[in-house]
């Protein structure tokens, strides 16, 4: 029997690959059935709707590829199903969804957050080691692996994590354009993977920046123009040939990324690096990886180079025209991770001790972190035990109003507002979807169930379906609605609030709901409003769920 030996570099790359499994599956399950993302449902719904025959997407904020391979992964699903006899038609799938979506959104965490997660983490080694060495490449690894905001927003199902993938994936052709700088073939599959990034996410088209710098550096400027040209037209074709409705639906396509650009009013300069990059990094990864970027022009190595442009580059254009959300600094933190590498080796041939102290350093904040909010995510979330009190201590039919309809708990609709939402749905993009699912609900029944409204500054700006009707934050309106019961994020209103005052002084709090340690605290640790997790060290800290503290009013007659 022959006796397989791991080398030293498959054993500690297993070791690494396992570690980043681990941390992103642990607590991938965070929320279900319930949906405490804010934007999973942009891209599961999505999916889904394809299967009514209709694949324009109706949305162009995010490019549709992601939900449109979502849509393939269900149809998968759907067929082996079938195969074993959990499904028997069509209406049993969609049935699971509407009552039980869990096995849908764990496909989707699973396949683009979690395995595309851990793909990156390989690449990235393979990446480094490619181009400079096993060392620089295992350690860079190791970083991503245990990377606090990777590792968390790998739990999630949305555009970020498959975006960092095909970010490694093009730096991994880019960086062979000096062996022979002017093979078309390289050119063209650099185009085709600068075309995929965007279809990915708009924001991968930036992949452009490296690759120009490797050109302008490799390249004699005679020949800049036809290389370019090759990559333009394979990363247009791409682009096109994956969101194909970006050309059949071109007026609203157009409309959609006007409106995007201009929600993204940019941030003051250095609130990514002291915010999104402090709080993913930990500061002292973060001055090492800084210090690796501004070492890469005194060695004169294009590669290098190009991911310090990139990382500058990026950066710039983010505060420029982005948003505030740590999220957007992800495609960033794999390259700031090699840059750090880099100085850490360079340390350890000067001064082994220090080398040791620098990785304990490093490597200890972001792995605590990561695990102490998985821990966090495991827990019952704030949301879910409100929904429970609820239905336990409210009369069913009552009529509730609720502010920040996000981090309220998802209650059932009475069968009278299923009813409004049906009529709504009609009107609306993908209406046949939405209506089928409306039907769902309404066939089955659900009790207790709630008229239910939504407090709003403004009514008037559209809203997703299960988050209408909308009301104003008027203590009239609410009598007139005659509402009943009234939910709210307390810590969201200031003292002198002209609602929350008035709500003081015509409603009882009932009960409040925390999820920080100190149950009497009404602070809130992250000015960053929650997408889907927490994101600072000292909000993680705090907490024993995920969620935000709410307060129970009933209004006095």
């Amino acid at each position: 029997m022959r006796v397989v030996r791991l080398s030293r570099e498959t054993f500690l790359l297993f070791a690494i690959l396992t570690l980043a499994l681990a941390l992103r599956i642990w607590a991938v399950h965070f929320g279900l059935p319930f949906l405490y993302h804010a934007d999973e449902p942009i891209v599961v719904n999505h999916a889904l709707a394809y299967g009514s025959g209709d694949l324009n997407p109706h949305f162009f904020k995010i490019p549709p590829l992601v939900s449109y391979l979502l849509f393939v992964c269900y149809g998968l699903f759907f067929i082996l199903g079938k195969g074993i006899g959990f499904f028997h038609t069509v209406r049993d799938f969609e049935q699971l969804f509407y009552f039980d979506p869990t096995l849908f959104y764990l496909i989707a965490r699973i396949i683009f957050g979690v395995f595309a997660g851990t793909i990156s983490v390989y690449i990235l080694y393979r990446l480094v080691k490619l181009f400079w060495n096993v060392e620089a490449g295992l350690w860079a690894a190791f970083f991503l692996a245990i990377n606090f905001l990777h590792a968390r927003d790998s739990h999630y199902i949305y555009a970020d994590i498959p975006l960092v993938l095909t970010f490694l994936l093009g730096f991994s052709v880019i960086f062979k354009i000096p062996q022979n700088p002017v093979s078309w073939k390289r050119h063209v599959l650099v185009g085709v993977l600068i075309g995929l990034s965007a279809a990915v996410k708009y924001n991968g088209i930036f992949l452009a920046m490296p690759y120009a710098w490797i050109c302008f550096r490799t390249i004699p400027w005679r020949k800049w123009l036809p290389c370019w040209a090759l990559a333009s037209m394979a990363a247009v074709f791409v682009f096109l040939a994956l969101n194909p409705y970006s050309i059949f639906d071109s007026s609203f396509f157009l409309k959609e990324i006007t409106e995007q650009s201009q929600a993204n009013s940019g941030v003051p300069w250095f609130h990514h690096l002291t915010y999104s990059l402090g709080g993913a990094l930990g500061w002292p990864l973060l001055l090492i990886s800084l210090l690796g970027m501004i070492g890469s022009f005194f060695v004169r190595d294009p590669r290098q180079e190009a991911v310090s442009v990139f990382v500058v580059g990026y950066y710039l254009v983010l505060c420029h025209w982005g948003q505030s959300y740590d999220r957007y600094v992800l495609p960033l933190i794999p390259l700031m991770l090699f840059a750090a590498s880099q100085v850490l080796l360079k340390l350890k041939i000067w001064s082994r001790p220090l080398f040791v102290f620098l990785i304990l350093v490093v490597v200890l904040p972001p792995l605590i972190k990561i695990v102490a909010w998985d821990q966090l995510m495991t827990a019952k979330d704030m949301r879910t035990l409100v929904r429970e009190w609820v239905e336990d201590n409210i009369p069913n039919g009552s009529r509730i109003a609720m502010s920040h309809d996000f981090f309220m708990p998802r209650l059932a609709f009475s069968t009278k507002q299923l009813e409004e939402k049906k009529a709504l749905a009609q009107k609306q993009l993908q209406a046949r979807s939405k209506i089928r699912r409306v039907d769902a609900l309404l066939a089955k029944g659900h009790e207790p169930s709630y008229e239910q409204y939504f407090l709003s500054p403004d009514p008037q700006t559209p809203r997703f379906l299960f988050g209408e009707p909308q009301i104003p934050f008027d203590m009239r309106v609410l009598k007139q609605k005659n509402v009943e019961y009234v939910l709210v994020v307390e810590p969201l209103y200031a003292a002198g609030d002209l609602f929350f005052s008035e709500l003081q002084n015509h409603a009882t709090r009932l009960v409040s709901f925390s999820p920080y340690r100190n149950k009497i605290s009404t602070r809130i640790y992250d000015a960053q409003s929650l997408t889907g997790g927490p994101f600072l060290w000292k909000d993680i800290a705090a907490r024993e769920r995920n969620g935000y503290p709410i307060a129970v009013y009933k209004l006095r007659d």
